[in-house]
């Protein structure tokens, strides 16, 4: 008799640069890998452990199907067997869509907030860039800073990278996006390590755009002088974030 295999419940991310076969997910519907090879689909175990790398993009309930031939199951065995313990995620070659959530809900309770620095970051030029940078208070950066190391400190789930989730990479993404594509060759810099860094005003615009994130997305890290001071340039230019 076969063994009987079982289904997990997990967080699918779509985004532009994921294969069509995704892409076209709708709910109810059924995604099935069209060969046996990566990218494989990547189920993830909560909203907060999803890596979002591109934006826009969509969240989608998922359950895995069970393999439906031996060499699928042989395959799944191979890649899921490269998984590290307590990863937060599996590979599937076939997933059931059960609903589409709110894209907000990988960057934790304050999602939302999350989501309005992450737009802001996709549509900036450099007329903003500076006004970001012209605005942003003296004390914002400590502010951040003393954030993060309060909330690195406390317990938390392996593999979660930051207060809220994988929203600074996700800017630190679309900043260097957007500064190359409207800032010019010289926005975007290489450092005497051969490491990508930003140059003003792009610099200064990611760090007054990760300030806000964190005072919005992870107010109980910060005192309400701390968020006053790490939400200054964000008020200035975009205006106050709403409750």
């Amino acid at each position: 008799m076969a063994r009987e295999e079982r289904t997990v419940a997990g967080y699918l991310w779509v985004d532009h640069a994921a294969p069509e076969h995704e892409r076209a997910a709708e709910v109810g519907g059924r995604v099935r890998l069209p060969e046996l090879r990566p990218p494989w689909l990547v189920v993830y175990e909560t909203p907060g452990r999803v890596l979002v790398n591109r934006w826009p993009g969509r969240l989608l309930h998922v359950e895995t199907v069970p393999a439906a031939s031996e060499a699928e199951r042989s395959a799944l065995a191979e890649v899921t067997a490269r998984i590290v313990p307590g990863a937060g995620y599996t590979n599937a070659v076939c997933v059931d869509v059960v609903a589409e959530l709110s894209p907000a809900l990988p960057f934790g309770t304050y999602g939302e907030a999350v989501v309005r620095v992450v737009e802001a970051a996709l549509a900036l030029d450099e007329p903003t860039a500076h006004r970001l940078a012209e605005a942003r208070h003296r004390d914002a950066e400590d502010a951040c800073r003393a954030a993060w190391r309060r909330w690195s400190e406390q317990p938390k789930t392996w593999g979660v990278g930051s207060p809220v989730g994988s929203g600074f990479g996700l800017l630190h993404r679309l900043v260097r996006d957007s500064a190359r594509e409207r800032g010019g060759q010289d926005a975007w810099v290489v450092d005497g390590d051969g490491d990508e860094e930003a140059a003003e005003p792009w610099r200064s615009a990611y760090g007054a755009l990760r300030e806000a994130a964190m005072a919005h997305g992870a107010p109980d890290l910060c005192d309400s002088a701390a968020r006053t001071a790490m939400s200054t340039a964000w008020n200035a230019v975009y205006g106050p974030m709403p409750g």
